[in-house]
């Protein structure tokens, strides 16, 4: 895709990614993408990592970026992008705030926002609690990083996110504590549809 670019200054990139990608890791890369050719249009398709695979296979994007599901398809290439770490959000006066290294036990007593099964590693997080022997108390999920951080701040639990989503966190009424120890690193990938 990049040499097709470079032997043409104009066209459309189609990108199919998940939310946390398109809001988090994607703006400064399609902004140097901009600036270097900006006779090139960036067309972004939101979706679970299925609908991104699905949108790949069905020729409705070139490029498709997401943490699950990608490299389950036979019929696209994926490569590895980057790996992150889930994190813990919490407002600044809960209880846990004051432990300094949270285990899983620490958690599941206490009411969790996190994303929905499908969505940025969830099956880590599920994973992690079955094999503790653990029942996580999931008191809602979501879909965007930014509403999981809401509801943190209105104490309605423990937010468990992927850690690009807070690197804006500059509030005073918040921590974050990596959550890597608990649930493992996960693996983002680009995928593109075989030829």
């Amino acid at each position: 895709i990049g040499h097709e670019f470079s032997q043409q200054d104009a066209g459309t990139l189609s990108i199919a990614t998940t939310h946390n990608q398109a809001r988090y890791v994607l703006p400064g890369p399609i902004a140097q993408l901009r600036k270097r050719y900006p006779k090139v249009n960036v067309s972004l398709h939101q979706g679970t990592p299925e609908q991104v695979a699905k949108m790949l296979l069905e020729d409705v994007a070139e490029v498709g970026l997401a943490t699950e599901s990608l490299s389950s398809y036979e019929e696209l290439i994926t490569l590895p992008c980057y790996e992150w770490q889930h994190v813990l959000v919490l407002p600044k006066d809960h209880p846990l705030a004051q432990v300094e290294q949270l285990e899983l036990a620490d958690l599941a007593s206490e009411p969790i926002i996190t994303y929905h099964p499908s969505f940025t590693g969830r099956t880590r997080v599920d994973k992690a609690f079955a094999a503790a022997h653990l029942t996580p108390r999931i008191a809602l999920e979501a879909i965007d990083s930014d509403v999981i951080k809401t509801y943190v701040r209105l104490g309605l639990g423990v937010g468990i996110v992927a850690e690009m989503a807070v690197r804006d966190i500059t509030d005073e009424d918040l921590l974050v504590r990596p959550a890597g120890h608990l649930f493992g690193r996960n693996l983002a990938r680009i995928a593109f549809k075989k030829q």
